[in-house]
């Protein structure tokens, strides 16, 4: 495979990007950012900290296989699908995924860190309440964990909606866990729209899945296996995409963002929950019958750019979502920008 990675001396506080393949799942309206319209094709390596840190992440479980290798025994998931196949849309399971344990064996070291979930919200419209509902939102999923690290306690939306069924820090807790991080990563894989939902009052909390009393929604686009390979390597949209992430980036670095490193998810394509080997997500192809890995064109574009050398490539004319769908996710109180703001910058 290409080497896409470098290594900074220090990291604080780590933005990692996850990106939807196709940029599947980002909402459909937004605004466009400042600057000409296609400024991003000038984004450049030399637009960023010479110890900025750039790589593609992947995740051990959706990826490694060898379920029953090396002492590890089955996961929680792998119970799930086995209990419940029909839940996983193609019927598949992560015995062998994209058996990245038999191909890489190696040890690690280094800074203890977090990596957070976290997708942005935009109102559903321009009411007061739409526009609280997606702060809420926020909150309840990435709030929930990055408020107790940095303040000592949870969100004061979480506070009064969840009540009596949300723990108390006592004072000791509070202060061993704050701060306990050398740096936070922030997974963000789409947008959604937020709706509010009219609170009852009074009424006892139901479970963490509504307590936010917000209404999400969105939408998903499928790979689909019967393109050749030829073209499914051909992903100028993915290009056109990660450049107006590293383009937004570099933006919010200049604007006092202390955002020190940019990991795209996925490196190769993998096991995807629910969705099994229906969507693919990575900067190489797995072809999941016989386990060969073929880079894609965006894995060729990433590697030049971290050298220097890559080139604006415009996304080709056939189809896809226009600048404002793209830029939605990192403009505007985004949820990095967010997270940036909570490690103290």
């Amino acid at each position: 495979m290409l080497s896409i990675s470098t290594t900074p001396d220090s990291l604080h506080c780590l933005m990692k990007n996850s990106i939807i393949v196709l940029i599947a799942c980002l909402c459909v309206h937004g605004q466009p950012t400042q600057g000409p319209l296609n400024e991003y094709l000038n984004v450049r390596r030399s637009d960023f900290p010479d110890d900025f840190l750039f790589g593609a992440s992947t995740s051990a479980a959706q990826i490694e296989g060898s379920t029953k290798s090396g002492g590890k025994g089955p996961s929680a998931w792998d119970q799930f699908i086995r209990e419940f196949p029909d839940k996983i849309m193609d019927k598949s399971n992560m015995e062998v995924a994209a058996d990245s344990y038999n191909r890489y064996k190696a040890t690690q070291g280094g800074q203890i860190g977090i990596s957070h979930v976290a997708q942005y919200f935009e109102p559903y419209s321009n009411t007061s309440l739409d526009e609280e509902a997606s702060k809420r939102a926020i909150d309840f999923e990435l709030g929930w964990f990055m408020e107790p690290l940095v303040r000592g306690d949870y969100p004061e939306s979480m506070r009064r909606l969840v009540k009596d069924r949300l723990p108390v820090f006592t004072a000791e807790e509070k202060e061993l866990v704050k701060g306990s991080f050398d740096f936070i990563a922030i997974s963000y894989y789409s947008s959604r729209y937020a709706k509010d939902i009219p609170t009852t009052p009074n009424a006892a909390p139901v479970s963490y899945m509504v307590d936010s009393n917000v209404n999400v929604t969105g939408y998903t686009e499928k790979s689909n296996d019967n393109i050749p390979i030829s073209q499914t390597l051909k992903d100028d949209i993915r290009i056109d995409f990660v450049q107006k992430h590293l383009y937004q980036t570099q933006t919010a670095i200049k604007n006092g963002v202390n955002v020190k490193g940019y990991f795209y998810y996925s490196l190769i394509d993998s096991f995807e929950w629910g969705e099994g080997y229906t969507v693919r997500y990575g900067l190489y192809h797995v072809d999941f019958k016989n386990l060969t890995r073929s880079p894609k064109e965006s894995a060729k574009w990433y590697h030049d750019f971290i050298k220097g050398r890559a080139v604006a490539k415009a996304m080709s004319k056939d189809g896809g979502m226009g600048d404002d769908d793209v830029e939605l996710a990192v403009e505007k109180d985004s949820a990095f920008r967010r997270a940036a703001r909570w490690c103290g910058t």
